[in-house]
């Protein structure tokens, strides 16, 4: 099976993370894969390369960089040329790339597309938005898809919900899946900034942008000090346009001393190993792929019980969820979590919820299966 995969960037991010596995599983069963992506530093490229992936950055092609119609032509000729016979799109400008790659013409292809977050375009990662619109747009760009993976159960009902239910009957639920291979793509040689002893460590990863409300986790770690004299600290890993604002939050409320702000990192594995517990405070999230990657590392995590974080995290039994946006609950969960014991406890399960329901080999076999279908 040849089979070509389009998508925003891969740079690294839950979309670009879910692709390195979903590519490379495909590869491993002897299909024929392609990346074309649009932009970014290409982080995922030589691990591409190195499995036979072959990758094409259109911003890096004199004659398509500037073009929107010369990237359009590139991937039809390409399309033809490599005799293609499963497109596959991931992420919004991707998806409406593809409807115009494949609009009036009749290619011998099927063409997919997964939806990796419950939110349309217009909202993005600042706030979760429904507009008719939107819904207008991404009815007419899904119309000629086969199939329409949608990442959780979360992701299925806010498109099933949409204005435009015409494309309904498509959707199938693909959760992500993760193994050792990946995992050891999350540790490298590189030095990360020092992560102190402490009787608890605190961490959370992502962008600093609006979805991810990281305001909430700063105000919660505050009263966790207030109300423990336990030696604590809270790291933070990501970088991203709130990066100032969050900082000066942490000033103002006199707690900056004892969070570690780490920046972009490449070894989030690293960083993983050393923190005791995992905390996620999304606004909204179409699964979180790190939460898979703390999982992994056997973390315990904090959750809002939102989107499709449920999904993922079971209440006292691999983690804690609380109500969104309440700094009592988060703190509560922190202090609950500050007893060791009970950590070792929630951390037994990760590995066999990871095997059970984000299984690796079971994600690539369902997409083979719906191409094939």
């Amino acid at each position: 099976m040849k089979i070509l995969h389009l998508i925003t960037s891969i740079d690294r991010g839950g979309a670009e993370n879910h692709l390195s596995c979903l590519a490379r599983g495909q590869k491993l069963q002897k299909h024929d894969v392609y990346i074309i992506y649009l932009k970014g530093n290409s982080y995922w490229k030589k691990y591409f390369e190195s499995f036979g992936i072959k990758t094409i950055n259109l911003s890096k092609n004199p004659k398509t960089r500037s073009n929107l119609f010369k990237k359009i032509l590139f991937i039809r000729k390409f399309i033809v040329k490599k005799k293609i016979e499963i497109l596959h799109s991931h992420l919004p400008h991707m998806e409406l790339i593809s409807y115009l790659v494949l609009m009036f013409f009749n290619f011998k292809v099927s063409y997919f597309i997964t939806k990796h977050v419950d939110n349309n375009f217009f909202g993005g990662s600042n706030y979760k938005n429904y507009s008719i619109f939107a819904d207008f747009i991404n009815y007419i760009v899904t119309k000629k898809a086969k199939q329409i993976i949608c990442i959780s159960k979360a992701v299925e009902k806010y498109y099933s919900n949409s204005y435009f239910k015409f494309n309904k009957d498509k959707h199938k639920i693909i959760y992500y899946g993760i193994d050792k291979e990946y995992s050891r793509q999350l540790i490298t040689n590189k030095s990360i900034k020092k992560i102190p002893n402490k009787e608890i460590i605190f961490g959370s990863v992502g962008r600093l942008v609006r979805q991810k409300n990281f305001e909430l986790l700063i105000e919660s770690y505050k009263e966790f000090t207030k109300k423990t004299k336990k030696d604590s600290c809270l790291v933070i890993a990501g970088d991203g346009p709130e990066k100032k604002r969050l900082k000066k939050f942490a000033k103002i409320l006199n707690i900056n001393q004892k969070i570690i702000w780490m920046g972009h990192i490449e070894s989030v594995g690293n960083m993983l190993k050393k923190i005791d517990v995992f905390c996620m405070n999304s606004r909204f999230e179409g699964l979180g792929l790190v939460m898979l990657e703390a999982m992994f590392f056997s973390k315990p995590i904090i959750a809002p019980k939102i989107s499709a974080i449920p999904e993922v995290v079971k209440n006292m039994q691999n983690g804690i969820l609380v109500n969104q946006s309440k700094v009592n609950d988060y703190t509560n969960a922190m202090l609950k979590l500050s007893n060791k014991r009970l950590r070792n406890k929630l951390s037994v399960k990760n590995k066999l919820i990871l095997a059970k329901k984000f299984s690796f080999k079971e994600m690539v076999n369902k997409t083979i299966k719906i191409y094939s279908n």
